[in-house]
């Protein structure tokens, strides 16, 4: 299991972030449940360890992650992959979400 999150540099440039603040908010969610950074350069991957709590621990960064604005408004794509290869589009649905509550 995997999931790649990209961000738009020229938004986040022009927000009061930095790709260095949102990677490192992102790498700490998944190191305190000892999930490993495997991508850090254009697009930022964490994957399973190959424990059982893995796909839980996967899905519950995700899901807090993908609730905040500063995701939904200066991401560009989050997958989460299956080791079958199937995917889903988080950002998507996340973004279908958020406009039911607004």
């Amino acid at each position: 299991m995997r999931v790649d999150f990209i961000f738009d540099k020229e938004l986040v440039e022009a927000s009061d972030y930095t790709m260095e603040d949102i990677y490192e908010t992102i790498k700490r969610e998944f190191e305190a449940k000892n999930l490993p950074c495997v991508s850090d350069g254009e697009v930022l991957s964490f994957a399973d360890r190959g424990h059982k709590d893995d796909f839980s621990h996967i899905w519950v960064n995700i899901v807090r992650i993908s609730r905040t604005e500063w995701f939904l408004d200066l991401a560009t794509s989050c997958k989460f992959y299956e080791d079958d290869g199937k995917w889903e589009d988080v950002l998507a649905q996340a973004r279908k979400k958020y406009a039911k509550r607004t």
